[in-house]
């Protein structure tokens, strides 16, 4: 699972398990859309700042917390008497983005020329890591080499993975070559 759709599951888990009490005494209306705008500060669900918000983009919202980003949707916020507020208290805030920094880790360890890249479910082996980028890595498949951005890739219980199984994959790569050469 890529870090911000772990940070956004752990986050959505993190205030499904909120209190009600605690909850309703803070919540007010959902914020409207022009108070997320870049700058405005973000406070936790007890009023504590955690950061301010530095991108809107559709229905996410980027939230740098501490030197790092989060980046959550825009229902993740509630408007408290201080401001716009995550649905968490800042100490789960704060273990979710320290476990995201570990599995990265664990990825860019793991991210290495020779090592094989199995589909999500662990069912096949996709291809092998040839060379590794800044941003991503060129995978030896079959079909010849496909780059992939960084944060496709997880650790799974088999090993290097990558978010899609065996059949979105070879679609995927077949759509990128079409388009690549014009159709």
């Amino acid at each position: 699972m890529p870090k911000h759709h772990r940070l956004l599951a752990a986050l959505c888990l993190a205030g499904a398990a909120l209190s009600a009490p605690a909850a309703q005494a803070q919540k007010a209306a959902a914020p409207a859309p022009a108070s997320l705008t870049p700058g405005t500060k973000v406070y936790d669900q007890d009023g504590e700042e955690i950061g301010q918000i530095v991108k809107v983009a559709g229905d996410k919202v980027a939230v740098a917390i501490d030197g790092n980003g989060l980046v959550v949707p825009k229902d993740a916020f509630l408007k408290t008497e201080k401001g716009l507020a995550l649905k968490a208290p800042k100490a789960k805030i704060l273990a979710v983005l320290k476990e995201a920094q570990t599995d990265a880790a664990a990825v860019d360890g793991a991210l290495k020329p020779g090592a094989e890249v199995r589909s999500a479910d662990g069912a096949a082996v996709l291809g092998k890591v040839k060379e590794v980028a800044p941003r991503g890595a060129v995978l030896a498949t079959r079909d010849g080499n496909i780059t992939m951005p960084r944060a496709a890739f997880f650790l799974s219980e088999n090993g290097l993975a990558v978010k899609v199984n065996e059949k979105e994959f070879v679609e995927g790569v077949k759509a990128a070559r079409a388009q690549k050469r014009g159709g």
